[in-house]
């Protein structure tokens, strides 16, 4: 893929590689190449859409990198940095009413 700049050269367009990983799926993990502007819910949805999981009315699904729960308002870009791999755990968090 590529983007025609006006000169009329094309530039590669980067695309980082996420992998979602869910523990207690049989499933193996999701994984998917997208533009770094990506936001981490849309990553979200997607691994939750490939576990076949959605959120309940006492819980919620949420990415976590290095050990954090990822706002899902940050971009792939903004978790990943200069990588071009960023690995994610889907977790289930009981949310507090």
């Amino acid at each position: 893929m590529a983007i025609q700049e006006e000169a009329g050269t094309a530039r590669p367009v980067r695309l980082i590689t996420v992998q979602v990983s869910f523990p207690v799926s049989v499933k193996g993990p999701y994984r998917a190449q997208v533009p770094p502007q990506d936001t981490i819910s849309s990553v979200r949805l997607a691994a939750m859409g490939h576990f076949e999981v959605s959120d309940g009315a006492d819980y919620a699904y949420v990415l976590t990198h290095g050990g954090r729960d990822v706002p899902d308002a940050e971009t792939v870009e903004q978790v990943a940095g200069e990588k071009d791999l960023v690995e994610f755990r889907l977790v289930k968090k009981v949310v507090q009413g």
